[in-house]
């Protein structure tokens, strides 16, 4: 447990930013975590971006893939790991995504305290 611990209280996952896109922050308590088989995260909030140019509904979707954004293997898991805890505690999350695609790719994710 404690090295989940340790996963979940990081406090930003990834620093790098994508040529021509803008890095865009947003804070909310988390709706849905929504993993795929391959290897995709769809993360939705309960208050919507303004800023993601997702046209899913009822929530924006938000992705989180490896190699999209920065993302590596263990940056999606630790983002994963983070997600879940937030979600089962109730905290509110804030995210740093590319909001030049409907896609929305995270590169960043904290537990608000």
């Amino acid at each position: 447990m404690g090295s989940l611990l340790k996963v979940c209280l990081l406090t930003a996952i990834l620093a790098s930013n994508v040529a021509f896109a803008e890095n865009v922050w947003h804070t909310s308590t988390l709706a849905k975590v929504y993993p795929f088989g391959d290897g995709r995260l769809v993360i939705t909030f309960n208050k919507d971006s303004e800023s993601c140019l997702s046209t899913a509904t009822p929530q924006k979707y938000h992705y989180a893939k490896v190699g999209e954004n920065g993302v590596t293997q263990e940056g999606l898991d630790m983002m994963l790991a983070t997600a879940l805890a937030a979600g089962m505690s109730g905290k509110s999350v804030s995210i740093n995504f590319d909001n030049s695609t409907e896609k929305c790719y995270i590169n960043r994710l904290q537990i608000k305290f």
